[in-house]
């Protein structure tokens, strides 16, 4: 499994500093946030920073933040759940959980209270406003929040080769087993996470085809969407 960057104190420092200035922040009047889920292969994070650049721009008041998978599982660590067990929930596939659970059944229990932990997570985040969440299921647990708009990246196959053959330097089949692999194990997560498939174009404001614009435009879309909405 690929890794991202180590969590650092600098990194640490920035979540709380932000985090205070949202708590100041008039809840009757949220700040608005964006989810983000792609096929896998797709540039969710190139994009999410590329509009994060763009709102900061424009924006007076609190930062704008990107919350991937990274920030959710630190802050989901202090609170007591090691990231080992957050990936264990995201990665474990369901036939094998299930078979799992008939011997032991504290598996499916953990699994249902780590849940219930990064629901009230990516929530908090979302009410708070300013912040562009990442996968994890954000897009599925805030579909209530009036304050968020929902985005996903697709892309043809061959598109999505081409970007993980390149970001990992893989040979196109290794890419192509790669892809499927992970979008199976997403797709399965977010299943047992909030009994739904991230494919549902009803959860969403945008699809952005990847393929047809680089993510300075898919930003600028994005952008001028919110512009409108809140016009």
């Amino acid at each position: 499994m690929v890794k991202g960057n180590v969590w650092t104190p600098q990194m640490e420092a920035k979540l709380q500093a932000w985090h205070k200035m949202q708590q100041k922040v008039d809840q009757s009047k949220p700040a608005p946030c964006f989810t983000v889920t792609r096929e896998f292969g797709c540039q969710a994070y190139p994009f999410a920073e590329a509009l994060q650049k763009r709102l900061n721009a424009r924006t007076v008041g609190e930062p704008w933040v990107v919350v991937g998978r990274q920030v959710i599982d630190e802050v989901a660590e202090l609170s007591g759940f090691s990231v080992e067990q957050i990936e264990r929930s995201e990665n474990t596939p369901a036939s094998m959980k299930a078979i799992l659970t008939m011997f032991l059944d504290h598996i499916s229990a953990e699994e249902t209270e780590i849940f219930t932990h990064m629901r009230e997570v990516i929530r908090g985040f979302a009410k708070r406003g300013n912040c562009i969440l990442v996968g994890r299921g954000a897009t599925h647990v805030t579909q209530d929040l009036p304050n968020c708009l929902h985005l996903r990246l697709v892309a043809p196959m061959e598109f999505k080769i081409d970007n993980i053959s390149r970001k990992y330097q893989m040979s196109a089949a290794d890419a192509r087993e790669h892809i499927d692999r992970l979008q199976v194990q997403r797709e399965q997560f977010i299943e047992r996470f909030v009994h739904e498939k991230s494919d549902n174009v009803n959860l969403y404001h945008l699809i952005m085809n990847n393929a047809r614009m680089d993510v300075e435009g898919l930003a600028a879309l994005a952008d001028d969407y919110l512009i409108r909405m809140q016009s």
